[in-house]
């Protein structure tokens, strides 16, 4: 079985639905103006992912940068391995000891995730799946992902999406916190919605939100924290708006979000700046290398008309001498 058709006559959820209930196996590919993504399936599970322009394993390195585990430059080397052996950038960074072979499945899992929820916003566009007698080693990158669960965070996330977006408009904003005062906190389930018959003194937060209120500084935009890559875009926007709502943070004042954006620009441009001249000061030694090869260790030198050996009057007896016209 192979099918394919436009998102305009069966949707997302549809579509992976189908291929989960049927425990399919198969390549299924997403093309649009907004990008190209492909799923690898094997009975019904997603085990595989890609996504372009923004590929997976960029992904994952971007998140290990954010979470300060690893540098640019680091990531940078590991990609440029990467070119030469083909090898998963994970694994290069693995083997060059600069993080924990235990943290990669969740952080593949949570950009996993990301890439198939936005497909969800996607309304044009194209979709392909073949089917595969069996899935190549290669192409395993994940631990199974169940489809309904996908669907089920796909489908919320369109319900809550707008009523989100009035708090947070955009992805540049940023929130600072606010006082607790003298309330207690008390952790609770994240599907544990009913607080009607809750302690009015006791402030009720789940995981996620003690989580990310630890990002809340007043410094962080929502861009930022998403791009530490702890939880899904729609995960965090959502939990950033029960925070809001429970009075823990507030929005920084523009004039002071226009200085703290001022200030990571200049920052940015010096950092690019001391990686442009350190990369003009790598190019300026090799070419200085080269200049003194050329200089001291040409294979013509003794041949040159200033050698003082061709003055001698043996170099001369041998070397053709040009006879005048007549």
């Amino acid at each position: 079985m192979a099918f394919k058709g436009t998102l305009r006559e069966f949707k997302v959820p549809d579509i992976l639905q189908l291929i989960s209930l049927q425990k399919k196996t198969g390549i299924l590919t997403f093309n649009s103006q907004e990008g190209f993504i492909t799923l690898i399936f094997e009975d019904g599970f997603i085990i595989g992912i890609d996504a372009f322009p923004k590929k997976l394993e960029m992904r994952v390195g971007n998140v290990f940068v954010k979470q300060e585990i690893i540098s640019e430059e680091m990531l940078q080397r590991a990609l440029a391995i990467q070119k030469r052996t083909n090898q998963k950038v994970g694994e290069i960074l693995i083997g060059m000891g600069l993080i924990d072979e235990k943290i990669i499945p969740e952080v593949l899992r949570i950009q996993a995730t990301q890439i198939v929820l936005s497909l969800f916003n996607w309304k044009k566009g194209e979709y392909n799946f073949k089917v595969l007698d069996y899935v190549d080693k290669e192409l395993r990158l994940l631990s199974p992902i169940a489809v309904d669960n996908l669907i089920m965070e796909g489908v919320q996330m369109l319900d809550e999406w707008p009523l989100i977006k009035k708090v947070i408009p955009d992805e540049g904003i940023i929130f600072e916190p606010v006082s607790l005062s003298s309330k207690k906190v008390a952790l609770i389930s994240e599907y544990d919605d009913d607080l009607q018959n809750k302690d009015a003194d006791t402030l009720y937060m789940t995981e996620t939100e003690v989580n990310l209120l630890k990002h809340i500084n007043g410094r962080n935009t929502v861009k930022d924290i998403v791009e530490m890559g702890q939880f899904t875009e729609y995960k965090i926007y959502k939990n950033l708006y029960n925070l809001f709502n429970k009075g823990l943070m507030q929005k920084k004042l523009k004039t002071e979000i226009q200085e703290i954006q001022e200030k990571k620009l200049f920052e940015d441009l010096e950092h690019d700046n001391a990686r442009k001249l350190s990369r003009l000061g790598q190019f300026l030694l090799a070419a200085l290398a080269l200049l003194l090869l050329l200089t001291f260790f040409t294979p013509l030198r003794p041949f040159n008309d200033k050698n003082m050996l061709l003055k001698a009057q043996l170099y001369r007896d041998r070397l053709p001498i040009s006879q005048p016209a007549r």
